[in-house]
């Protein structure tokens, strides 16, 4: 028996980086995924992560959007299988609280 569960998601992160902000025009901007590759993004994982990769077909599928105050708000499609201690002493009967523990490295 696996003591894992696989689950796929919408991974959404915000953060402020002064340094994007504009006053130009006073419109969010959705920017190219490719820019993902140029920007500061946390060094967010998954705590009890066994496997996971980011969803794409052609291009990663992953979501920027910059706010005028410099508001990053950055989605990303995530399957991911996760470690999970069940206690099946009740089965059929039983209840597994299965969590996503999630950290930063540095933040």
């Amino acid at each position: 028996l696996s003591q894992d569960y696989t689950l796929t998601m919408y991974f959404q992160q915000a953060w402020r980086d002064k340094r994007l902000s504009y006053n130009v025009i006073p419109l969010n901007l959705t920017l190219d995924n490719r820019v993902a590759d140029q920007l500061w993004v946390p060094d967010t994982y998954f705590l009890n992560d066994k496997k996971s990769f980011v969803h794409g077909v052609t291009v990663k599928n992953r979501m920027i959007r910059l706010h005028p105050d410099g508001t990053v708000l950055y989605g990303l499609r995530i399957t991911t299988t996760a470690a999970c201690m069940m206690d099946l002493r009740r089965y059929p009967l039983d209840e597994q609280n299965c969590t996503l523990e999630i950290e930063s490295c540095k933040y």
